[in-house]
């Protein structure tokens, strides 16, 4: 009778043992279930951390690429401002040395028409005549007015231009019967030239 009792307790002790063990699997199994869970929900939280950081990436790259487009945009702006105000400035120069110019050209006529000697050729004011040549000599030439048919003698001085086709010539050059236009100030009793020109050249005539 002890032998069985002893046997069946032993049957149940195995029993129990044979129980817990299934229950410590069980449990592994749920403690791998509820680990494979969490890793699957670390996982897609980690995937949708990264979706953000790389959306978030993205966004900055392209607003550094509209800051930097932004930037060569109003840095080209500035240098077409700058060009233009550099082409202004060249301009109003052009400008200035012209009027400059215009000024030293009036002062230089001014300077010619008060040649001569005495007060008389420092006050008078120039006066211009256009005819044909009678004669020329050494620094004076016989001129008929073609307006008035009137015989004028001119006479020359250092500060006297003589020009044929915008070139300085000698009086000496000129002959009978060319066509001049001059201008001249009146010095006492002398008709000093203060610019001559040489319009139309004499042809001469064969025989």
């Amino acid at each position: 009778m002890r032998k069985l009792m002893m046997a069946v307790g032993a049957v149940a002790a195995v029993a129990m043992v044979t129980g817990c063990k299934r229950d410590n699997v069980a449990e592994e199994r749920q403690d791998v279930a509820e680990a494979q869970a969490e890793a699957q929900q670390k996982t897609a939280e980690v995937r949708q951390d990264e979706q953000k950081d790389l959306a978030q990436a993205q966004r900055d790259e392209n607003e550094s690429v509209a800051e930097a487009h932004r930037d060569a945009q109003e840095a080209m702006a500035e240098t077409r401002r700058d060009a233009r105000e550099d082409i202004a400035s060249a301009q109003k120069d052009v400008r200035d040395e012209q009027q400059d110019l215009s000024e030293a050209e009036r002062n230089s006529q001014e300077d010619l028409a008060l040649g001569g000697s005495g007060t008389a050729g420092a006050t008078a004011a120039a006066v211009s005549v256009q005819g044909r040549v009678l004669s020329s000599g050494i620094n004076s030439l016989t001129v008929v007015d073609t307006s008035s048919n009137r015989e004028l003698k001119l006479k020359t001085n250092d500060q006297s231009r003589i020009l044929q086709n915008n070139r300085p010539v000698k009086l000496g050059d000129i002959k009978e019967g060319d066509q001049i236009r001059a201008s001249y100030v009146q010095d006492g009793k002398d008709m000093v030239v203060r610019e001559l020109n040489v319009t139309q050249v004499v042809t001469p005539t064969t025989r």
